[in-house]
């Protein structure tokens, strides 16, 4: 689950387990966002998101791809919350619950985690590491030749203040600067 708090909003996501096989899933939400027109299957996982405003409380369900995780899963700058589900990045506006922009990003396997870094997005994934400007159009993104998860124990990505440092499963570890150029590269 992610709690995320601004001076506007207190915002909850969190995966509904209950999601695909409850029958009364729709009722219980006073939003349904369904971008990608996914069936009620094993294949799809929905998302509970939780905005409590100031003067008003309201449920969304935000309805994915099944490889999506409710840990650093989500932004909140100001009225906006940006969500990242599996493939799908969406922008929605927090005071009219209506989507801003939504786009699927372009790699061969999910993505993991999202972050704010200066005025765009970095994108954790598992097979490329992915930046976006504030409008969620792509700057660059990279890939190693492997998975970015540690078959060793090791950190498989880090941000640091100047680079991004990346391990992939066949121990190679790579250094990125924040334009996406590589600094460094150790081959295992």
């Amino acid at each position: 689950m992610t709690v995320l708090t601004n001076g506007f909003c207190t915002t909850e996501i969190a995966i509904d387990e209950s999601f695909p096989s409850d029958a009364n899933f729709e009722s219980r939400y006073d939003i349904i966002i369904n971008l990608d027109d996914r069936p009620r299957n094993d294949f799809s996982k929905a998302y509970f998101i939780g905005v409590k405003l100031r003067d008003r409380e309201y449920s969304a369900a935000m309805i994915g791809d099944r490889n999506c995780w409710d840990t650093r899963c989500a932004i909140i700058e100001d009225e906006q919350l940006t969500v990242l589900q599996g493939w799908r990045v969406t922008q929605f506006d927090i005071r009219t619950a209506s989507v801003i922009r939504s786009i699927e990003l372009d790699t061969t396997a999910p993505n993991f985690e999202i972050y704010k870094v200066g005025t765009g997005y970095l994108i954790y994934g598992e097979t490329a590491v992915t930046m976006l400007d504030k409008e969620l159009k792509l700057l660059w993104s990279f890939s190693g030749r492997d998975i970015f998860v540690s078959a060793t124990g090791k950190t498989s990505f880090e941000i640091k203040a100047d680079r991004i440092c990346l391990y992939d499963f066949e121990d190679n570890y790579y250094e990125l600067d924040y334009q996406g150029h590589i600094i460094h590269i150790e081959r295992s």
